[in-house]
């Protein structure tokens, strides 16, 4: 499997992205597949009423779509995806890594696994929404994140763990 990421790694393209810098903006289209190699990014929504809605953070090791429904579809983003830390990330237009894919077993069966690890984290961010309390997701986030506190902006974090800044810093004194 390593020589097949080798060879993936060596067909992709390394930019660097600037803190507050957006990889894809609402209406703009995605044509795109990231790898995060240094910093951390977040796809978010704005809302009717004009707040931002993060829904994914992505850091070192994760693979993303700037828009995932975009890419697949071909519709425009609905979602921006922006860099919340100085990002070194490597990225391959669609064709380019369709084409890996589709000429490479492994790397096929690998996209896939990366496509069901996707399902699997926003399913559980969406049940974890809906099933449990402001605490219980702050806790289940620091077991997977806690490193992300010393390195992004909290409200961030408070916006995808669907919690107001007050409430997160409320939690985070009573757990220290």
């Amino acid at each position: 499997m390593q020589e097949e990421l080798n060879l993936l790694f060596s067909e992709g393209t390394l930019k660097h992205y600037k803190r507050k810098d957006y990889i894809i903006k609402q209406g703009q289209f995605s044509n795109k597949v990231f790898f995060v190699k240094n910093g951390v990014t977040r796809h978010f929504v704005i809302t009717p009423e004009g707040s931002e809605k993060t829904i994914r953070i992505s850091k070192e090791n994760d693979f993303f779509y700037s828009s995932i429904v975009s890419y697949f579809k071909q519709d425009p983003s609905y979602i921006y995806c922006q860099c919340l830390t100085d990002c070194d990330l490597i990225f391959w237009e669609s064709s380019r890594i369709e084409s890996l894919f589709r000429n490479n077993p492994i790397l096929d069966r690998y996209k896939s696994q990366l496509l069901i690890n996707f399902i699997v984290e926003k399913h559980k961010k969406e049940v974890s929404l809906l099933t449990k309390n402001a605490e219980n997701r702050y806790i289940e986030f620091c077991n997977d994140n806690l490193q992300l506190f010393n390195r992004i902006p909290h409200h961030i974090i408070a916006s995808y763990i669907d919690i107001t800044p007050e409430t997160l810093s409320r939690l985070r004194k009573k757990k220290s």
